[in-house]
């Protein structure tokens, strides 16, 4: 049994993985939860143990073997580097996606590279993850080489304070006033009633940071270089579970039914097989698994499928995929 400790704990992610750990039973022999909020003072039973949330990340330095970083990146990136010679990190702030001695882990599909770790392995961003749970068993069965994804995102993703802003603006909206996007916002336009093409700032091809991640992260962990992708990633009203247009061309020919019978033999996935049963953010909450649904044929792309991908994102997005790479350990 090892110790660990949860850096972030009073965040969406950090309480959401909390709530896994205790789950799933970690077998965890000491627990400390670290908050950088000081007027935080509050005591956690994990398996009969009760536990002490503490400001002071440095307390823990030395004394547990993983740490699950739920921080925001500028804490991350600095408070990571103090643990990960002498722990295991499991960073789920993003804040190191872009460093190439970070490794990118979903179990389902490449548990194997947890032996590779230099320190650190981060969940790839929330819509990968997700959005590969679903492609992962078509690529080894018919081989993805092009690939099309619009996802709407929810506003969970971008933390608390895009949730309270975004229910701030809807008593607004109740009141009949349309109100304005504070000059505090997480966002670069107001949320409620509306939908913002823009998650992450922009790169010099007009694509979003999460736009060029995404494609990056198919080609790394699916180990195809050739696969062609574009995306368009979008904030939607929503507080929690993320929805995915996905649509994808093969290089074998494929057929709904044989598609329908990989998916449904497919580790973390849940196939909704009725097209008038389509998944929706509302009925995918707490669960763990990725719901795929609206399976047909695309007539854009040679050998081309459509499909609808709907999972939470504070769930198997982060904080279980998070705990199943501490688990491999």
């Amino acid at each position: 049994m090892k110790n660990i400790a949860v850096l972030g704990a009073s965040g969406l992610v950090g309480k959401e993985l909390i709530k896994v750990l205790e789950q799933r039973n970690y077998p965890a022999k000491k627990i400390y939860f670290f908050t950088p909020d000081e007027n935080l003072v509050d005591k956690k039973e994990i398996a009969g143990k009760q536990i002490e949330w503490t400001n002071d990340y440095k307390s823990c330095i030395g004394k547990v073997d993983v740490v699950f970083c739920c921080l925001d990146k500028v804490q991350a990136r600095a408070i990571v580097p103090k643990f990960k010679r002498r722990a295991f990190v499991i960073d789920c702030s993003g804040a190191f996606i872009f460093d190439p001695g970070v490794l990118h882990v979903i179990p389902e599909i490449n548990a194997q590279m947890v032996k590779e770790h230099k320190g650190v392995i981060a969940n790839p961003n929330p819509t990968t993850i997700l959005l590969l749970i679903a492609l992962y068993p078509l690529h080894k069965e018919y081989g993805l080489k092009r690939l099309h994804v619009t996802a709407y995102a929810a506003v969970s993703g971008f933390g608390k304070d895009a949730l309270d802003e975004l229910r701030y603006e809807y008593e607004y909206l109740a009141l009949g006033m349309r109100g304005e996007k504070s000059e505090d916002s997480v966002f670069p336009y107001r949320i409620a009633d509306n939908v913002i093409p823009q998650v992450g700032d922009f790169t010099q091809e007009g694509y979003t940071e999460e736009e060029t991640v995404l494609a990056g992260d198919v080609r790394s962990i699916l180990d195809g270089d050739d696969i062609n992708v574009s995306s368009t990633c979008v904030w939607v009203p929503v507080s929690r579970g993320t929805s995915m247009a996905v649509h994808a061309g093969f290089e074998k020919e494929i057929s709904i039914t044989g598609v329908k019978k990989t998916l449904e033999g497919a580790p973390g996935l849940k196939l909704v097989s009725h097209d008038d049963e389509y998944p929706m953010p509302e009925n995918v909450l707490d669960k763990d698994e990725v719901f795929v649904g609206r399976i047909r044929r695309d007539h854009v792309f040679e050998n081309g499928l459509a499909m609808w991908v709907v999972a939470d994102n504070l769930r198997k997005g982060s904080a279980l995929n998070a705990v199943q790479i501490a688990e491999l350990l």
